[in-house]
């Protein structure tokens, strides 16, 4: 089996209507640092494929401290327009908590820009050879999806991940996709990604948090990662759920979408990864590898493609402050 085209996940962007809330929130509850702090120029405006002054004027990546991946870049855009908790497209992320997970809960419960949806509970995947964690979930600004979860036991054949700190990095985005579609022969055959996780659900997570009516079809569950050692450095975790069930708002192609709206990929070889997505019947190309000289790129070269479910993808040389 070749190696996947792509490392790790470095980041996730939101978009939401008060960035200055989120930073807040990540600076002050999260003990989050600045990564890097750029204006949104026209430049950037084409890599992304989107329409002049659509995010804003600044684009502000944070990260756990000294983490090299697991990001989080924010945007200015809208609410993530939701007539259902599944939404296609990037739907929310999971961060690793190493302690006081509950305290956490607490806290985010009564910040203004936080919701809790469900209190701090347990998940049991040891029959599919992970783990027994605890995790709560909640929404903040952009109508994004947040879990936060610490590990109970760690899995069989891997390491849960880990981080120095309290609250540490994303360790998977969470794509949501029609059971359907191309989606997991996209990430696993045309990038080439590891599944290192794959369940069937028929009760439990989705189905407690969401009210998931019991008579739908199940939820496939499954983790995919990049070339790089260790787990969670590349992580997606792709719920594959019945159409019906699912917010069917559509992407709009030169807008971000609400709440989490892109994700970015390290990369070794991006000439293989945009000969690739160009030839694929799945992915639509939004520009050029080209050299980008700002932070967090420092010379490398980058370019972004949509996937099959609309979702905005990003592929970079070099991420570096």
């Amino acid at each position: 089996m070749n190696a996947p085209l792509v490392t790790s996940m470095v980041c996730v962007t939101i978009s939401c209507p008060k960035p200055e809330n989120l930073i807040g929130l990540m600076t002050n509850i999260w003990d989050w640092e600045v990564f890097s702090d750029e204006d949104v120029n026209p430049a950037q405006e084409a890599l992304w494929g989107i329409a002049p002054s659509s995010a804003g004027s600044q684009s502000t990546i944070l990260r756990s401290k000294t983490a090299n991946r697991g990001m989080i870049r924010v945007v200015e855009g809208v609410d993530r327009q939701r007539t259902s908790p599944m939404s296609t497209r990037w739907s929310g992320i999971e961060i690793v908590v190493t302690e006081d997970l509950k305290n956490l809960c607490d806290t985010l419960q009564g910040h203004p820009d936080f919701h809790v949806v469900k209190p701090v509970d347990e998940a049991d995947f040891t029959h599919a050879g992970a783990n027994v964690h605890t995790f709560f979930h909640g929404r903040t600004t952009g109508l994004t999806h947040m879990m936060f979860t610490m590990a109970v036991t760690q899995p069989e054949t891997y390491a849960f991940p880990d981080s120095p700190n309290t609250v540490g990095h994303i360790f998977d985005v969470h794509l949501d996709v029609n059971n359907t579609g191309p989606s997991r022969d996209f990430y696993q055959n045309t990038l080439g990604m590891e599944m290192v996780f794959d369940d069937m659900l028929t009760e439990g997570l989705f189905y407690d948090t969401w009210s998931l009516d019991p008579s739908t079809p199940p939820v496939r569950m499954s983790i995919f990662k990049g070339d790089a050692p260790g787990f969670g450095l590349g992580g997606i975790e792709m719920r594959s759920f019945d159409l019906s069930t699912m917010d069917q708002t559509p992407p709009i192609a030169d807008r971000f979408d609400g709440g989490s709206c892109m994700t970015s990929f390290t990369v070794k070889d991006i000439d293989a990864v945009y000969s690739v997505l160009t030839e694929s019947a799945h992915a639509t190309v939004l520009s050029e590898p080209t050299v980008m000289e700002r932070a967090p790129y420092s010379g490398g070269r980058t370019f972004c493609a949509l996937g099959p479910e609309g979702e905005r993808l990003e592929f970079s040389e070099r991420w570096a402050a």
